[in-house]
């Protein structure tokens, strides 16, 4: 029996295995993607938290060595500070038997980038630093 050239073509599509990375590439790309952003937001977060807590030692030591006068000057310097990397910062200082307690909260919304990580989106990061009074 002489086969046609449909069947041929059609055999033909059946057999052939060239399409079958790009199968697997469609099926393995979203969820590498997702991992990627979570990396990602993951470290923007880490990023963040380390840069305030630069700031908020900076203003520490500040007031430690009299650059700064008050508590209401450690707060404004490091929500100001802040400012462009944590809009919704909130700072509270305290000086305590000779030493300036600093305490800041930034929600993680502030800091993420994509939030495809749902768990890092309710968080409230706590950054603190404690430095003796010098002067």
């Amino acid at each position: 029996m002489k086969r046609s050239k449909l069947d041929t073509v059609i055999g033909g599509f059946w057999k052939s295995d060239n399409g079958s990375a790009t199968i697997e590439a469609v099926l393995w790309i979203p969820i590498f993607v997702l991992f990627m952003t979570m990396v990602a937001d993951a470290s923007f977060l880490f990023f963040g938290q380390n840069q305030a807590y630069r700031v908020v030692q900076d203003a520490n030591r500040s007031l430690s060595v009299g650059r700064l006068a008050t508590e209401d000057d450690v707060e404004t310097f490091i929500t100001s500070a802040l400012g462009s990397l944590a809009p919704n910062a909130v700072a509270t200082t305290v000086i305590n038997n000779g030493s300036v307690t600093s305490v800041v909260q930034i929600p993680a919304t502030d800091l993420i980038a994509i939030g495809a990580f749902s768990a890092l989106v309710n968080v409230d990061l706590t950054i603190a630093s404690r430095h003796l009074v010098e002067y």
